[in-house]
């Protein structure tokens, strides 16, 4: 039975022998290679989350120029008529910047199309450019205002 102790004790022993971790060169090769590989999807991730947000800026950059239209539609061509020209307008909405860019010119309407009039008119074209640093792409909505017939004081 003695014998077989110890050779029970040895067995353990050369099992905590055989039970090897890491040495540092295969540690410092690891930290290495899991650096270059999480670089490379940290990247392609940052672009992914910036590009993630330019639906919103669309949605809001459309926003702000239908607002605008309906803005202009609700005071109707005889108060346009009173502010033709070019305005612009920075416009902060969710922490960005937006220009807003309106340009009311009087038109005339033949053969299916607008053309642009130095004098008055019975429409107003009102073009609405809203841009953004970060798109592209600026979102431009124009609407045409009819002259007011009932209106008991037309300009």
């Amino acid at each position: 039975i003695k014998n077989m102790k110890i050779n029970l004790f040895r067995n353990r022993i050369w099992n905590l022998k055989s039970e090897r971790g890491f040495t540092l060169t295969e540690l410092i090769m690891i930290v290495t290679v899991t650096g270059i590989l999480s670089s490379t999807l940290v990247i392609p991730f940052t672009t992914g989350i910036k590009q993630a947000t330019r639906p919103e800026i669309y949605a809001t950059a459309t926003y702000l120029a239908q607002e605008k239209i309906e803005e202009l539609r609700s005071s109707g061509y005889t108060t346009t008529s009173g502010i033709l020209g070019t305005t612009s307008v920075n416009v902060t909405k969710k922490g960005r910047v937006y220009t807003e860019q309106v340009v009311t010119e009087y038109v005339s309407h033949s053969a299916g199309s607008f053309s642009a009039e130095a004098s008055s008119t019975e429409y107003i074209r009102a073009t609405i450019t809203v841009s953004n640093t970060t798109i592209p792409d600026d979102i431009v909505l124009w609407t045409i205002l009819a002259k007011d017939f009932y209106d008991p004081d037309p300009v």
